[in-house]
């Protein structure tokens, strides 16, 4: 079974997006006058998302990130720009001889992967959230689950992944809770059109968390959602600066999410697969999503 976050890219990061979304919600039922107080004059927010394939995002001390990404909000006109690092980028990491940039998380944790992003890419991001597993799980607790159809009985088990895999899901019109969901989207065997099927798994989940997250009774799961934020994940952004944020974004649809990856090739140094940023293909796409 492949990773999780790795292969999950787009998921875990419309889940983060959502999760701004929803404290959004809340406010945009306050009286005027309280919202003037959330106002972002137009600013933006670049941060740093780093998924670690980990139960404990706070303590995983040994673990590598195993999603890097750069994401640029743009309140002016509600758009997210991503840009997905892979993880064996070839790079100097401060202390440490040039290795693949995820091993940057298992020497100094975030604040040192974020010095490195910054370092390799030239740019100036201040702010990081890093998630884990219960993250995702208690996002969609929040929510009250996300009812998806279920395309094919989903059977797996592997006690010795990480943490261990048990999934156990039949087919149908299933309302998913955090566990369940999870299993559904780390899920890959027996669709009937491989890849393809997994991905219009996906495609569903997302829409239906969209769905739900424009329902105005979705309010009254705020503090459930800022505890999964405070409790499950390593940041460095105040709650007051999430939900300024958040309130500017409450237009912002699933059309306005932009993803990319950091050009680049692959390359062995040494016997090692790395792969090697083109300079100045890169440099275009930090300024095409608003990073430079």
């Amino acid at each position: 079974m492949k990773s999780f976050f790795k292969a999950f890219l787009s998921t875990i990061l419309v889940i983060l997006i959502l999760g701004l979304g929803l404290v959004a919600a809340y406010f945009y039922f306050f009286d005027e006058k309280d919202s003037e107080k959330l106002n972002t004059n137009g600013e933006g927010l670049q941060f740093l998302l780093l998924g670690v394939d980990s139960l404990d995002a706070k303590n995983a001390d040994n673990a590598r990130s195993d999603t890097i990404m750069i994401v640029n909000v743009n309140p002016k006109d509600s758009s997210v720009n991503i840009i997905s690092i892979p993880r064996d980028t070839y790079t100097a990491i401060k202390g440490y001889k040039n290795q693949k940039i995820n091993h940057s998380f298992k020497y100094g944790g975030t604040e040192l992967t974020l010095d490195t992003v910054n370092n390799l890419l030239g740019t100036n991001i201040n702010h990081y959230i890093t998630i884990d597993y219960r993250f995702v799980e208690a996002v969609v607790d929040a929510l009250g689950g996300i009812t998806v159809d279920v395309p094919i009985d989903m059977k797996y088990d592997d006690p010795t992944a990480d943490p261990p895999l048990h999934i156990d899901i039949d087919q149908g019109r299933r309302n998913l809770n955090g566990h369940d969901a999870v299993g559904f989207l780390r899920f890959r065997k027996g669709y009937a059109n491989a890849d393809l099927g997994r991905v219009e798994a996906q495609q569903q989940f997302m829409s239906a968390m969209f769905s739900k997250i424009k329902d105005p009774k979705i309010i009254l799961k705020t503090p459930k959602l800022m505890s999964a934020y405070v409790n499950y994940s390593e940041n460095n952004m105040s709650a007051k600066e999430l939900m300024k944020l958040a309130f500017s974004m409450k237009n912002m649809t699933s059309e306005n999410i932009k993803t990319s990856t950091l050009p680049g090739y692959p390359k062995y140094k040494g016997g090692v697969s790395y792969y090697i940023m083109n300079e100045n293909e890169a440099d275009v796409v930090l300024v095409n999503a608003g990073f430079k």
